[in-house]
């Protein structure tokens, strides 16, 4: 052979095993509705209950078999309603007289807290149009009070420049100004201000109190307020810090936002755990199941199956349905075991929470309740996200039975919740004209054996929305 053998290039096919862990439409399913609360699991399954006819109540079972029992009209002999061999009809008339299955169930009524619920008041901007049609106003500037309303942000502020306003309408400077004042007397007081300085004033002005010094104040020394310096305040004001805090209380009674509606839609929480003390002390966990998760087979269409007059695509139909509602079915009841479970573990990690409340909260995170139930962390976050659970001390977010901790010498051990509560304790307890610095208030913890820095206090603090030192001073 020749030292000079030239190469030559094969294709080929090379095997290559590789591992991949790939979730089944049914884990997918199983998931998708343990990520649902409550409400939305019963909205989700009243859908499936009216996409599928395999699914049913056990009550619409019972109504069934009650009007089987009818005789049929102008039918005196004997009918077996389920005797599909000798009863079958043509394959494309049998479902005809099938009874319809129902996404609703008959108690259904009984148990619709949407329909129970207090009406929504009128959003502000259907208000202040339906003012502005009834009034006798010119065209151009009823046109230009309108686009003022419709500029108005959320708080009902008006941030939207007055030449821009005019561009819009077609208006001269006047007329926006006209239907800006117009606006600002027939709406809620305060809404259709530019900055909160106007807000307030006009406030002030339609309840007959401003002052001339309140409009000073309101002018200069909004700057100052902020960071309350009211010693230097009340000398750009010359006065005594007496009427100052009179003035502050003054303006503390009004509304900063006053496109917030005062009379918010009564929101019902339904909790998808209920924790109950037993006599002797001890709790136990129920998962709060709706009525439409009591899903069953029909056994009207599963029969059916049987029916050897059945169109091919009638039982194909009829088989996909039934895997379906099968596999509906053993989603529930995985969620409702994964969430009693947890609710389970909650109970055993944080029964002292149940019985004192947020300061004997114990750390607990996420990974450790999922490797306490062998399970993956994301499926802890399905069960605990936008989910609530009724305890003695009240609803509450499973989210609430969550926090990171502090463990001292490994054997006592400390919530960050427990934390801001301490901290919480010691500011309102503080001297109010010399309150208490972040450093002072980590010493103080350490005293009781609570090991934080003073930049965890200032981030606790900013958390609980509590102001600095300086803020929190009073001058009289």
């Amino acid at each position: 052979m020749s030292g000079n053998q030239s190469q030559k290039l094969t294709t080929g096919l090379t095997g290559q095993l590789e591992q991949r862990q790939l979730l089944s439409q049914n884990m997918r399913r199983s998931l998708e509705l343990l990520a649902l609360p409550v409400t939305a699991l019963e909205s989700r399954l009243s859908a499936e209950l009216a996409s599928n006819p395999l699914l049913e109540l056990p009550d619409y079972t019972a109504q069934n078999d009650f009007t089987a029992e009818l005789p049929r009209e102008n039918d005196t002999s004997s009918y077996d309603e389920n005797d599909y061999e000798n009863n079958a009809e043509l394959p494309e008339e049998w479902a005809n007289d099938l009874p319809l299955p129902t996404a609703v169930s008959p108690d259904d009524a009984k148990r619709d807290f949407i329909g129970s619920l207090p009406a929504p008041p009128p959003q502000l901007r259907t208000q202040l149009y339906t003012e502005l049609s009834a009034m006798e106003l010119p065209e151009n500037i009823l046109r230009c009070a309108q686009e003022i309303v419709s500029a108005l942000n959320d708080n009902g502020y008006l941030d939207t420049p007055l030449p821009d306003l005019a561009m819009r309408c077609d208006a001269d400077m006047p007329e926006i100004s006209t239907a800006l004042d117009l606006v600002q007397k027939i709406a809620p007081p305060g809404v259709a201000a530019r900055d909160l300085a106007e807000c307030l004033k006009l406030q002030l002005v339609r309840s007959g109190k401003m002052t001339e010094k309140l409009a000073l104040l309101l002018d200069t020394g909004l700057e100052d307020l902020q960071k309350n310096r009211l010693d230097r305040l009340a000398a750009k004001l010359e006065t005594d810090m007496t009427e100052l805090h009179n003035m502050l209380k003054t303006l503390r009674s009004l509304n900063p936002a006053p496109g917030k509606q005062n009379s918010p839609v009564t929101s019902v929480i339904i909790p998808d755990l209920i924790i109950t003390r037993r006599e002797n002390g001890d709790y136990f966990c129920t998962v709060n199941r709706p009525e439409s998760s009591r899903l069953t087979i029909s056994q009207t269409y599963e029969k059916l199956l049987d029916n050897r007059e059945l169109s091919a695509d009638d039982r194909a139909f009829l088989t996909e349905k039934r895997n379906s509602a099968k596999e509906l079915i053993h989603s529930l009841t995985m969620r409702e075991s994964t969430l009693k479970q947890l609710g389970d573990l909650l109970i055993a990690r944080q029964k002292d929470f149940l019985d004192h409340g947020k300061s004997a909260l114990k750390p607990l995170t996420m990974k450790d309740a999922a490797e306490k139930l062998n399970v993956n962390e994301s499926t802890i976050s399905r069960c605990v996200a936008d989910k609530f659970a009724d305890t003695p001390q009240g609803i509450l977010p499973l989210k609430n039975f969550f926090t990171g901790g502090y463990d001292f010498d490994g054997t006592s051990e400390i919530s960050n919740q427990a934390v801001m509560d301490k901290i919480r304790h010691l500011i309102d307890r503080e001297d109010p004209f010399s309150p208490l610095s972040d450093e002072a208030i980590a010493q103080l913890l350490k005293k009781e054996n609570i090991p934080v820095a003073r930049r965890t206090v200032a981030k606790y603090r900013d958390m609980m929305d509590i102001p600095s030192s300086s803020l929190r001073k009073k001058f009289i």
